[in-house]
């Protein structure tokens, strides 16, 4: 079997606790799963205006 650059495609992902899980799968028949971990998110307020 050649080397080659793996060209992933996704079969499907699902949001966990722990992140999103995603099945890939190349072309040539290679399969992997990978984990994203959960973007953090903040929450911010605006500024306050103070009137002149």
């Amino acid at each position: 079997m050649t080397e080659h650059e793996h060209l992933w495609t996704t079969d499907s992902s699902h949001p966990t606790s722990e992140g999103m899980v995603v099945y890939q799968r190349c072309h040539c028949g290679e399969h992997r799963v990978a984990l994203t971990p959960p973007v953090l998110q903040a929450h911010t307020t605006a500024p306050e205006r103070h009137g002149r």
